[in-house]
């Protein structure tokens, strides 16, 4: 019998948080989370995956911010970069468009420095951007996964 500890009874929140700690992607890290749970994978394996996730990530820093940059979204016929959107301006983006908008900052949450790493601010402080943008598109009914929203913001 071994004394490594057993990641399987360790909380689903808690799996997730520290996965999200190494690479920001929610959906990723809590799908890598669950199978730990279930025993898909080892919670060592996990944590080899999202080492090589991160050093590829790390390796290609640059194309891949210029890639974030050059997203961009189409409201009331105009298409706009996303990160020239003001806060004000992805308010007033019509339905689909501030959809589009909040799943790119779900899947990449520190793109253009709209979400602070510092831990020096508050969490409302570091997540204001985003979790503006939540609020707004819940008060109007945007069909997201508010739940799964709430939880990364937690975790920033």
């Amino acid at each position: 019998m071994s004394n490594r500890p057993d990641y399987r009874d360790s909380p689903l929140e808690e799996l997730v948080r520290q996965f999200f700690r190494d690479y920001p992607d929610y959906t990723f890290c809590s799908a890598l989370a669950e199978n730990v749970k279930a025993g898909v994978t080892t919670y060592p394996n996990a944590l080899t995956l999202l080492g090589k996730k991160q050093a590829a990530a790390e390796e290609n820093r640059l194309e891949i911010t210029e890639k974030l940059d050059a997203r961009v979204i189409v409201s009331q016929g105009r298409t706009t970069r996303i990160k020239d959107l003001s806060l004000r301006q992805a308010i007033d983006l019509d339905d689909k468009a501030l959809k589009q908008t909040l799943e790119f900052y779900f899947k990449h949450p520190y793109a253009h420095g709209r979400i602070r790493r510092t831990r020096l601010l508050p969490r409302w402080a570091r997540s204001f951007f985003l979790s503006a943008l939540v609020g707004h598109a819940h008060r109007r009914g945007i069909q997201l996964d508010y739940a799964a929203y709430f939880e990364m913001l937690k975790l920033l």
